[in-house]
């Protein structure tokens, strides 16, 4: 038998090297904690009674989802193992750059990006890297980039992946998703804020006197404006593109897709960080803050009671829906927290403290995609 105890030439130096390689490699997909956070996380046990009044249909059993919420809090998990949703993905900023979440809980590092944004189907992200836009597949392989001066920011993909709407500047622009006929929308617009209605390449975006304009980005000439008080920081439409949903610092407005104001939710001295819209479309959960707390709303988009889901000290930086609709992910930015809360079943609350550990610093939510 040859003996492999002698190394040939050169094979230390090539050794060195791609250790080196695989060490970086390794590092930038799996973080492991070096410590585990018990902070607030007792807390949450309590969440499973206020969850079941607002959202578990009638006659739905809860005691067995409490002792299983009550459990799960004790035993929270230092390090995020897992997506509830299987065959999903997560997307999360930090400091460093986009990480991009498997189910399994495996995840890499696409590092100096910015404002990463999931396409329509998950198999493409459109993310700013320096002052260029780039869309690239989530393992960071890149398609296509393309500079402009100004600041670029807030891609969105249209429903169908053929269009994206961007920020460069003052000017909102729209580029064919392969890169190709970038081009001016307009300069009247409030950087920022757009959604894109689904099944068209309709665009709604914030004018700069804070109203509500509806764009077809291939007929530019053809638009609506909805006139609203409200100032919207966010704007969301339903999935069969019916209603658009303008979240203000003060207020959420349902519209129809061309007005009038179908609902409004005011929160008076509450200030609203942000807004999710369940994928049905049919429910609506936001984060609302006043005086020192946070907490998580949840009620019916159209009509129905706003209840509160969770409440806590500090700060909810976002939150957002699993793909299939049964759970919502909050980010307890200020506890260094997820707690990923099942809201439909009521079946169990999971925390995962460290968030930080496992994502460098200021981590934060973005989305949770198809496959």
């Amino acid at each position: 038998m040859s003996r492999w105890d002698e190394p040939v030439p050169g094979e230390r130096e090539g050794g060195d090297r791609t250790w080196s390689v695989v060490r970086d490699a390794f590092e930038e997909r799996i973080r492991v904690p070096h410590k585990r956070d018990w902070r607030p996380i007792a807390i949450a046990a309590a969440v499973g009674a206020v969850i079941a009044g607002a959202v578990t249909p009638p006659g739905h059993a809860v005691l067995g989802s409490l002792r299983d919420a009550v459990r799960g809090e004790r035993n929270a998990a230092p390090a995020l193992l897992s997506l509830p949703s299987p065959h999903s993905r997560l997307l999360v900023q930090s400091v460093e750059g986009a990480w991009v979440v498997q189910s399994d809980g495996s995840k890499r590092l696409l590092r100096g990006y910015r404002n990463a944004t999931w396409s329509p189907h998950g198999l493409y992200l459109a993310a700013v890297h320096g002052n260029e836009l780039r869309a690239l597949e989530p393992n960071g392989a890149v398609h296509w980039s393309i500079g402009r001066a100004g600041a670029i920011r807030n891609p969105h993909w249209s429903f169908d992946g053929y269009r994206i709407a961007y920020f460069a500047g003052p000017t909102l622009r729209v580029i064919y998703g392969d890169g190709t006929h970038d081009r001016a929308l307009t300069r009247d617009a409030r950087p920022g804020v757009s959604a894109w209605q689904p099944a068209s390449h309709a665009l709604a975006y914030l004018n700069r006197a804070g109203n509500i304009v509806i764009r077809n980005v291939d007929q530019p000439l053809h638009f609506a404006v909805i006139r609203t008080r409200l100032t919207p920081r966010q704007l969301q439409w339903t999935r069969d593109g019916r209603l658009l949903v303008a979240t203000g610092s003060h207020g959420i407005g349902v519209f129809a897709q061309r007005g009038p104001q179908q609902r409004r939710i005011d929160t008076g001295v509450g200030t609203i960080e942000t807004s999710a819209l369940s994928p049905d479309g049919k429910h609506l959960a936001f984060i609302e803050t006043r005086a020192g707390q946070s907490s998580l709303q949840a009620t019916g988009t159209t009509t129905g009671p706003t209840r509160e889901i969770f409440n806590g000290a500090g700060i909810f930086s976002n939150v957002v829906w699993a793909p299939d609709g049964r759970s919502v992910l909050l980010d307890w930015s200020s506890a260094d927290q997820w707690l990923f809360i099942h809201s439909l079943s009521v079946e169990k609350v999971d925390a995962v403290s460290n968030i930080s550990a496992d994502f460098g610093k200021e981590p934060s939510l973005v989305g949770w995609c198809c496959p």
